[in-house]
């Protein structure tokens, strides 16, 4: 299945004082686009967050790589495709790029399952474990 797309803009207050988004905020980025992603295949994070289902999906690992500076006003597109999916987590791989396809960046998230009761990881929700499978990157 081809990447989930997202778009935003650069904004203001996401900048720093030359104008160029302030590094941790592609992470910003990212936790938006996944969001939505999750939103698209009917598992809206607010449904973990809330205690609807029996889990969260915590940060495990995040990366990024920089290619070129984000402007503020970019109109950025975040694609979101799915590099792993095991038992218990599952790697987000997202690529951003601007309006004429200049990517400005990657960047990972691993993301683990965990009981929101016991506190200890957890086999992934079968719905999102499925959601998941139809972005996955052919091995």
């Amino acid at each position: 299945m081809a990447a989930f797309e997202h778009r935003l803009r650069v904004r203001f207050q996401h900048t720093d004082p030359a104008g160029i988004v302030f590094f941790a905020n592609i992470f910003v980025y990212c936790h938006e686009a996944f969001e939505e992603f999750l939103r698209a295949g009917g598992l809206p994070l607010e449904e973990f967050l809330s205690g609807k289902r029996k889990q969260v999906l915590p940060l495990g690992h995040a990366e990024a790589d920089f290619k070129r500076p984000f402007r503020y006003g970019t109109l950025v597109t975040v694609r979101v495709s799915v590099g792993r999916v095991g038992e218990r987590s599952f790697r987000l791989e997202y690529e951003l790029s601007d309006e004429a396809g200049e990517q400005l960046a990657t960047a990972a998230t691993a993301h683990i399952a965990v009981d929101r009761a016991t506190g200890q990881s957890t086999a992934l929700d079968p719905q999102l474990k499925s959601f998941l499978e139809k972005y996955a990157r052919p091995a």
